[in-house]
């Protein structure tokens, strides 16, 4: 198998050093010193200083979109800039900073690899916070089209996705969302490309897994936005053709309140009456997740039944609060994340990400880096920094690219097309802390799950 990485990894040197050569035999560039190929796992990042390490991207990122330079010869400026639409406030204001430093790691080394090559250009990053905000994000990317970006990592979130796919569309600008996976983004022949599976398959195997453990009934309290409402309607779906029953409640998520919501929930699930084929499935992000978790774990029948959720409540700010981190292992919560095939890029990625910023990265901290990864390859395959030659390229740079996040095939909507998913809880440490453990994985060609250990009851 490391066998078969190695020739992976090296089709996607290949890309990249073809791209990279080509351009400087075409305008005459410097010649690049005598070196040892230097590939995605190899490239090491330059070495810095304890504050350096300290400093978040976002503040080493330029915050205000500045126009962009004028192209060397040969088609490519010799800044090249890289749009970064990602949220690090709000709704984002935990996991969102991860997910830029992952984007950065991966822009600050291909800048090294292209001082290596002798290439006249470098990767310039210029990061706005959209606030995880559908608004706010179309203000940004209108901002980047206006000083001429025309490739895009980011938005985060579903709702910003969608919200500006028809500026991105109508200006010819590549959008890569490292994490949007709500069926509201996914269309064909766009300028938006999504590095997460997308939710059309997480819904039915949310459903297919819940009716495998043998439960009935389903109760499902989601976000009213596109990606909670539309996650859950798909796992309503799948679960009734499967025979089971479904009642769902949509909330407002910025509501400062979540109590009366959540009283309704108990209500319809003392109503069913049945707490061992009933299950309770959660939509949430870390605010609004965190009301529901603290009022539900004050409420006696909401702890008699089994707790669901998707990759979204794979999140540190559950952990870290002991009275939800004990409702989740009490209820024996039970979630899926699409599953990364780890490999050597996926070693190497959490290798730098720890060495530079002194933790582990976050899920789709590993999506962030890919996605600036295939874009600046993409725009490199491209040879002109134009959004419509590099949306016509990046499919085939998706299918030739092996990343943190394993083979990045992507579908006829531009959505990435490969989609088991990792079973994971939540576990007590013999520390007292709580951690969250992957205990098995969700086989989408075959609808079966493998258990890592014995299955919990």
């Amino acid at each position: 198998m490391a066998r078969m990485d190695a020739r992976v990894i090296g089709a996607i040197v290949v890309v990249a050093a073809i791209a990279v050569i080509g351009y400087i035999l075409a305008t005459g560039g410097e010649q690049a010193p005598a070196t040892s190929p230097v590939s995605p796992t190899g490239t090491q990042p330059a070495a810095t200083t304890p504050q350096q390490q300290a400093t978040t991207p976002q503040e080493t990122a330029p915050q205000q979109t500045q126009t962009m330079q004028q192209p060397a010869a040969g088609g490519l400026p010799e800044e090249i800039p890289i749009g970064l639409a990602i949220a690090v406030s709000k709704g984002y204001a935990v996991d969102g900073p991860r997910r830029l430093k992952g984007a950065m790691l991966a822009i600050e080394e291909m800048n090294q690899l292209l001082e290596k090559a002798g290439a006249p250009f470098r990767f310039k990053p210029v990061h706005e916070d959209t606030e995880a905000s559908p608004q706010k994000a179309v203000e940004v990317i209108k901002r980047f089209a206006a000083s001429g970006i025309q490739v895009v990592v980011g938005p985060l979130s579903t709702g910003e996705t969608a919200a500006v796919m028809p500026i991105a569309n109508q200006q010819h600008i590549v959008i890569i969302s490292p994490s949007s996976t709500g069926a509201a983004a996914a269309a064909p022949n766009d300028y938006v490309f999504r590095m997460a599976p997308p939710d059309t398959k997480q819904g039915p195997a949310l459903a297919e897994i819940i009716r495998k453990l043998g439960y009935e009934y389903l109760v499902i309290i989601a976000r009213n936005d596109d990606y909670g409402r539309g996650l859950a309607e798909l796992v309503k779906t799948t679960f009734e053709k499967l025979g089971g029953k479904v009642e769902m409640i949509l909330y407002q998520y910025d509501k400062p309140d979540l109590t009366p919501e959540v009283t309704q929930l108990a209500t319809k699930v003392q109503a069913i009456g049945e707490p061992d084929k009933t299950a309770v499935l959660i939509i949430a992000f870390d605010n609004d997740g965190q009301k529901i978790l603290t009022a539900a774990s004050k409420v006696p029948v909401l702890q008699q039944v089994r707790w669901f959720g998707p990759d979204s409540m794979a999140r540190k700010t559950f952990l870290e609060n002991k009275e939800i981190a004990e409702f989740l292992v009490k209820v024996k919560f039970l979630g899926t994340k699409p599953a990364i095939a780890r490999n050597p890029v996926t070693e190497h990625f959490e290798k730098l990400y720890r060495e530079k910023y002194g933790e582990d990265p976050t899920f789709y901290a590993y999506y962030a880096y890919d996605a600036a990864w295939i874009a600046m390859l993409s725009v490199l395959n491209a040879g002109k920094y134009d959004g419509k030659a590099i949306k016509e390229v990046l499919p085939t740079v998706a299918f030739h690219f092996m990343g943190a996040t394993g083979h990045k095939v992507l579908d006829e909507n531009g959505d990435a097309a490969i989609a088991d998913y990792n079973l994971w809880t939540i576990v007590k440490t013999p520390q007292g802390t709580y951690e969250f453990k992957d205990i098995g994985i969700w086989y989408s060609s075959t609808k079966t799950i493998e258990w890592y250990e014995q299955p919990p009851q």
